[in-house]
């Protein structure tokens, strides 16, 4: 009874895997981005402020 359970519940949960892989692959990059952004909204804030100050 618990190898049948388990061939189940494996056999339920191996196929997700390369799923979860893909989607945490992609929330990497994502978080990548993001953060390439803010530096770049940064970088961009700090040149208008001295371009509308000067």
């Amino acid at each position: 009874m618990e190898t049948e359970m388990l061939g189940i519940i494996l056999g339920a949960v191996l196929p997700v895997y390369p799923l979860l892989i893909v989607i945490y692959q992609k929330i990497g990059r994502y978080d990548e981005i993001v953060e390439e952004f803010k530096e770049l909204r940064n970088e961009h804030e700090q040149l208008s402020g001295l371009h509308y100050a000067g």
